[in-house]
């Protein structure tokens, strides 16, 4: 099939004005796809857009009334009055009112309580009812921060913000913050635990003290109720999108539309649009809902913290979705319907591609058949001339002139190529008798190369057997030369050898006469160790004679005969080694006197031998200087056949080149030769 695809002119000219006609239909759709994916996109985005701003507005005009509502509370005289009377008989009872909602039990405080609560319980009847979604009116000691009054008197009454149990809840925030700024103030949603559900506080300086600090707080506890209400509503987001509100905790301030169960300020969302919000970013991405569907987004900041009456420190981000595929249905309507019109378009082209081009590849097959038969050697074939005045005609008779001009060159190149047959018989027969005559040519000539080559082999090798020799007859004669001169060292050395030992000589006989002098002293030192001994034991006899008083000089004269006795043996000791010593002298001597003569024998042998060197040396030199000419002469004939033998190469290199270029000449004719018979087989096939 892929075969006949790739040969069918029919089917590919079908297939050209199908893709001439469908891809630009294909671009055209591409392109109205995308424009109507966009529009939908940015109409229901702007829808969305407006759903945000609708619920933005609504909030901030919701907190706008709160805080308007709290006051203009505040500002009734009636009620800025009591309340300061009731601050002030609290802050004069500290130990009574503060720690509880029991402790409030005094007189005048309790006349005072009943004096703020008709006006707080009527602004509730009027303003405060289920549609505000109002929770609770507080009063609070500025200075203490204990709350002094509460409408619902819950657990909190009485207790202090700053050091109590709540004083981590909004409602001690909001007071803290009024304390210091001396404005209203607004704190976000967060769970309250007298009322048990989260509630939003705003809160106003209902008095002030002669120091401008201020000395009571009216504050308004706000249930989500409402806020839950107008996240809720679902215009411009469809029947799948609704709208939510994230605080800057990523917890929502909303409930969903489609669950029963309670998201506020127990689901999480930590999504981008989110993030992008709550920096204070507005814009539009799609992205998962809190279903998990894809979804178009929009998403802005609620702008709480710039709205100057309100004095928050925090802000929301408001977001409104819709899923995807009902923002999207009417379009992908549009594409279905686009693309039926597209196939029938395709099937409409697709027969008239056939027949048009069925007019074009009928002829064109016919002249390929044509064609095929002329590409075998037939040259009979009559073509077909198509009466057009198209190209298809212009085709067809130039095809016919083709044929027609062709059948005359075949029958002149077979007349030419009988010709060349004949010629190229001639030279082959030729260029094969030359390149017999110059092979045996060249074989001489490599014969005699052969021959010079060898002449040269041993030329060289008897040049360098001379220059052999003659590198050693040098060494020879160095090496007497360094013989002559190591002899006459000999002899100097044996000349001084002789002085020294002639200077031991002397030294022993001196040495000899020396020991006699020791001899005599030894006799004297033997003598003195004697009298010593003698005298020892005299003193030893009076040392008896004198009893007790000459027993030390017995003692002192055993010690002189103990020293006597060591004298004695030392001077036999010494002896003894004086005599070993002569022995050594008398044989020093007669060493000397033989390596005297051995001294006069050797200086002689080492003259004889000095002799010796000095013939060996002048023979040495006059060979060296002989077999210097010898090398010389080698070298000359070694230059001289080297040429020889060069040229010789250059000779055989030019013969092989005239013998290779023969052999060429004759394959080319041989080539020649066969193109001809070639040429003639090749005319042979036409039929003309």
């Amino acid at each position: 099939m892929i075969n006949f695809v790739a040969r069918s002119l029919l089917v590919k000219m079908i297939g050209l004005f199908l893709a001439v006609s469908l891809i630009p239909l294909a671009l055209v759709g591409a392109l109205s796809y995308l424009s109507a994916m966009s529009a939908p996109k940015k109409v229901e985005f702007e829808k969305l857009h407006e759903a945000d701003d609708i619920r933005k507005a609504e909030i901030l005009a919701y907190l706008n009334h709160t805080m308007t509502d709290i006051k203009f509370l505040a500002s009734l005289d009636p009620l800025a009055q009591s309340a300061r009377q009731m601050q002030s008989l609290a802050s004069g009872k500290p130990k009574t009112v503060g720690d509880g909602p029991a402790e409030v039990g005094l007189e005048d405080y309790r006349k005072v309580f009943k004096d703020i609560d008709p006006i707080i319980r009527k602004f509730f009847e009027i303003v405060g009812n289920e549609s505000s979604g109002y929770d609770d009116i507080y009063t609070i000691d500025g200075q203490t921060g204990v709350i002094l009054y509460t409408l619902q008197r819950q657990a909190d009454l009485g207790t202090n913000l700053r050091n109590g149990p709540y004083r981590e809840s909004g409602l001690a925030r909001v007071s803290e913050k009024v304390s210091r700024t001396k404005k209203p103030a607004t704190v976000d949603f967060a769970t309250y635990g007298p009322a048990g559900l989260p509630l939003m506080f705003v809160a106003a300086p209902c008095g002030f003290d002669p120091d401008g600090n201020v000395s009571v707080i009216l504050a308004l506890g706000i249930k989500p109720r409402n806020i839950i209400n107008i996240m809720k509503q679902t215009t411009g987001v469809g029947d799948t999108g609704e709208t939510r509100l994230v605080g800057q905790d990523f917890l929502l301030r909303s409930d969903s539309r489609f669950e029963s169960t309670s998201y506020f300020l127990r689901k999480k969302d930590d999504t981008k649009p989110v993030s992008l919000a709550l920096k204070g970013e507005t814009g539009s991405m799609t992205g998962p809902d809190l279903k998990g569907e894809l979804s178009l987004i929009y998403y802005l900041p609620a702008g709480i913290n710039k709205e100057e009456i309100l004095g928050a420190d925090f802000d929301w981000a408001i977001l409104a979705d819709i899923d995807e595929k009902e923002a999207l249905a009417p379009t992908l309507d549009l594409v279905w319907r686009i693309i039926m019109i597209a196939l029938v378009i395709a099937v409409i082209v697709a027969i008239v591609a056939f027949f048009a081009a069925r007019g074009v590849s009928k002829p064109i097959r016919r002249m390929s058949e044509q064609a095929s038969r002329i590409s075998q050697g037939d040259l009979t074939i009559e073509v077909t001339v198509e009466n057009r005045k198209d190209e298809i005609g212009q085709l067809t008779r130039s095809f016919h002139s083709m044929v027609e001009n062709l059948r005359q060159q075949t029958r002149e190149i077979l007349d030419g190529v009988n010709i060349l047959m004949s010629s190229s018989t001639e030279i082959s027969a030729t260029t094969s008798e030359l390149a017999a005559s110059a092979s045996e040519t060249s074989s001489a000539v490599s014969e005699t190369t052969t021959t010079v080559e060898e002449l040269k082999q041993t030329v060289n090798l008897s040049s360098e057997k001379a220059k052999s020799v003659s590198d050693r007859s040098h060494m020879t004669f160095q090496t007497a030369q360094t013989g002559k001169k190591a002899t006459e060292e000999t002899i100097n050395r044996m000349n001084s050898i002789k002085g020294q030992m002639e200077s031991i000589g002397e030294t022993v006989v001196r040495l000899s006469e020396q020991s006699l002098s020791i001899e005599e002293i030894i006799a004297a030192v033997k003598d003195l160790a004697e009298q010593s001994k003698l005298l020892a034991v005299n003193a030893s006899i009076e040392a008896a004679r004198a009893g007790e008083q000459g027993r030390g000089f017995a003692v002192v004269a055993q010690e002189i005969k103990t020293l006597a006795d060591q004298s004695r043996q030392a001077t036999d000791q010494v002896r003894t080694i004086l005599e070993e010593i002569r022995s050594s002298i008398s044989a020093v001597v007669m060493a000397t006197e033989q390596g005297n003569k051995a001294v006069d024998a050797g200086s002689k042998q080492s003259q004889e031998a000095g002799n010796s060197i000095d013939e060996v040396t002048k023979s040495v030199q006059e060979a060296t200087q002989a077999l210097t000419v010898v090398v010389a002469s080698s070298e000359q004939q070694s230059i001289g056949v080297e040429q020889v033998s060069s040229a010789m190469d250059s000779i055989d290199q030019a013969m092989r080149q005239n013998v290779e270029g023969t052999r060429q000449l004759e394959t080319a004719a041989r080539n020649l030769e066969q193109l001809g018979q070639r040429l003639k087989d090749f005319v042979n096939r036409f039929k003309v």
